[in-house]
């Protein structure tokens, strides 16, 4: 049976489907994503499919190698190092901009709402407002090619905690309390105490995303 789309275009709508299929784990790491079985699943041409599976590669949530099919990216603890690094040299950038005025975006006010409120939530539920939170601050620079990098990173984030949705890598009131430090600094124009609030805030979780990976990548082999 295909899967109905929306009213978008056909290969965007395709690669809208896909990337929730992988974000909500419905499609693991390492599953192949050949163009016939794809474009059968969505009752679509095979060039559709293949035009929809070569985005998903060049924003790296697919991986595919000459002449086999596109697979949904692995990553390992090496990626989630390098992945964390560059979003904190870019976040740390939008904090310092942010606390030179002030100015704390009401979008992050809001998401990190949302994490508070979810205390006793699975790990998995607390990944969408903090991913909000933190495109919020990158956000709020106003600068349209910022927000495009740092929205493909925060794709492969994703993509990282697809492979560990079962773990805790920060508790959910550490976040919370975390994230409104780190607004206070800005309101209060600390633009050093947020950059380093920020630093260490992402370094545990690189760490600890690291960690769970290794342990997953060494019981693989």
């Amino acid at each position: 049976m295909s899967a109905r789309l929306g009213v978008v275009s056909v290969v965007q709508a395709m690669i809208n489907d896909l990337r929730s299929r992988i974000f909500d784990g419905e499609l693991p790491p390492g599953t192949p994503l050949g163009e016939v079985d794809v474009a059968a699943h969505y009752g679509v041409a095979r060039p559709t499919a293949k035009a929809a599976l070569e985005n998903l590669v060049a924003s790296g949530l697919l991986t595919r190698n000459a002449h086999q099919s596109a697979r949904v990216t692995v990553l390992d603890s090496a990626d989630a190092r390098d992945i964390y690094q560059t979003r904190a040299i870019i976040e740390a950038e939008a904090v310092r901009l942010l606390a030179s005025t002030g100015h704390v975006p009401q979008a992050a006010h809001e998401a990190n709402a949302q994490i508070t409120a979810l205390a006793d939530a699975s790990p998995a539920q607390i990944i969408e407002p903090d991913l909000k939170f933190h495109a919020a601050l990158v956000n709020a620079l106003d600068s349209a090619r910022t927000s495009a990098i740092y929205a493909q990173l925060s794709d492969e984030i994703r993509l990282c905690m697809t492979h560990v949705q079962d773990a805790t890598l920060l508790s959910t009131e550490n976040i919370a309390a975390e994230h409104q430090r780190l607004l206070d600094q800005i309101n209060s124009r600390d633009a050093q105490g947020a950059a380093s609030t920020l630093a260490d805030h992402l370094g545990r979780a690189s760490k600890k995303l690291e960690a769970h990976l290794g342990l997953i990548q060494q019981n693989g082999k």
